[in-house]
Parts: C-alpha cells; sequence; structure tokens
C-alpha cells in the first residue's frame, strides 16, 4: 500500500490506509527515519500519539531516527539544514524514547540502531557505530 501524504496530516494517512488495513486488529506502525523530519515546534510526539490512537491494542511501534549524540554529526546536519530546502532535527535518545510513552518497550528498548535485538541472547554485529537509536514497543 502507498500512501501519498504529508507525515503531519495523521487523519489523511489513516482514512487511506484503512481503505486496507482493518483496524479491528494489531496493526504495526512503522516510523523509520520520519521524525527527526519534524522540528519540536511540530509536535512530532502528538503526531505518533494519534496515529497510535486509531489502532487498537496489540498493535506496535517501530521507531528509529538520528540522535544528537555526536559532534561531528550535530555539525553535519546543521550545514545540511543551512543549504538545504529541508532539514532534519536530531535528538537526544531521551526524546527518543518519549515517542514509547504509554506502550510496553520490546527489550532491548531505546538501543543504537545496529545493536537491536528481539532476542535478548543473540549477540549484537560487530558495527556498533552509528547515530541513530531504534525502538519497538506494544501498544496494550
Amino acid at each position: 500500500m502507498r500512501v501519498d501524504a504529508d507525515v503531519r496530516d495523521a487523519d489523511a494517512i489513516l482514512a487511506e490506509a484503512a481503505r486496507t488495513l482493518d483496524f479491528s486488529r494489531p496493526v504495526g506502525l512503522t516510523m523509520l527515519g520520519i521524525m527527526g523530519q519534524l522540528p519540536d515546534e511540530d509536535d512530532p510526539w502528538a503526531l505518533v500519539d494519534r496515529l497510535l490512537d486509531a489502532l487498537p491494542a496489540g498493535s506496535y511501534l517501530a521507531l528509529s531516527d538520528g540522535t544528537d549524540t555526536s559532534d561531528a554529526l550535530n555539525r553535519a546536519v546543521a550545514s545540511y539544514n543551512a543549504n538545504s530546502a529541508g532539514s532534519y532535527h536530531l535528538r537526544s535518545p531521551e526524546r527518543i524514547s518519549d515517542f514509547f510513552h504509554g506502550l510496553e518497550m520490546v527489550e532491548p528498548g531505546v538501543v543504537r540502531t545496529s545493536a537491536w535485538r528481539p532476542d535478548p541472547h543473540q549477540s549484537p554485529v560487530d558495527t556498533l557505530r552509528g547515530h541513530a537509536v531504534s525502538s519497538v514497543g506494544l501498544k496494550v
């Protein structure tokens, strides 16, 4: 399914998704690298809440985004934002964790994307580089 809508237009997204998805059954909402496109002033947390509100219990949110934990990346993104029609908004891992409020976190929680594993006994890959965090939360 393809939805052509501005990510801030939750009603349009939900209406189009409802043409294909059965919202009486659990749904997986993936927000991968999207929330960084929105500044804090647009309240991306409220947008995620609005989308999750439309989904039944048993649905999951998978979300990842870039963090502000690297001076080099912060400078690169600042340069990009100064020279681009668009902008990207890095956030702290704690602010990214706020997208999951009210959800039951799937272990290992909010961690560097390359280290996220649904099986805690599985070893992480060698590449623990990168400045994005990911997690999955269950709506109960």
